[in-house]
């Protein structure tokens, strides 16, 4: 992708349909036992639709644009991004979903995008930055250690049988 720019912008009512598009990537690497596609889609998606329906000045919904010198500009992908207030310890910037179409996929968009939500609670004061991630999205693990992301918490599951 020569010559390209990626540009990140608030996310508006007309990005409705790209964010629905994107909904089935939280859940095509195959999730871990005991996690049901339809939920997650739906916890996704009603995350995603009271992000833009009701913007907060402590989150952000922002769509990245690939804009190329000859080529239509187009919708690459999407992160959302909320501040998180603990019971103990400073407020910490928390991203609670990146998403890349397809197409945008291995040219170093995943690694921009973490960039500008680092930016983003950089910009806010906050020191930190923290995700969770399935243990079955391996794409996504290589990206967040490659970021120098490391694991802070190690959640087991157990499906239990009648």
């Amino acid at each position: 992708m020569t010559n390209a720019a990626l540009v990140l912008r608030p996310a508006g009512r007309d990005d409705l349909g790209f964010l629905q598009d994107l909904l089935p990537r939280f859940v095509s690497f195959g999730l871990p036992p005991g996690q049901d596609e339809g939920a997650v889609l739906a916890g996704a998606a009603q995350h995603l639709l009271g992000a833009l329906a009701a913007p907060q000045s402590d989150s952000a919904l922002l769509i990245a644009w690939m804009e190329q010198a000859g080529q239509p500009d187009r919708r690459a992908g999407f992160l959302r991004l909320d501040t998180e207030r603990p019971l103990f310890g400073p407020p910490f910037a928390y991203l609670a979903d990146l998403a890349l179409a397809e197409w945008a996929e291995g040219h170093g968009l995943g690694q921009l995008l973490l960039e500008q939500a680092e930016r983003w609670a950089w910009e806010r004061g906050l020191k930190q930055l923290q995700l969770h991630v399935f243990a079955t999205n391996a794409r996504a693990r290589k990206l967040y250690a490659r970021a120098g992301y490391s694991e802070a918490t190690l959640g087991l599951v157990k499906v239990l049988k009648p």
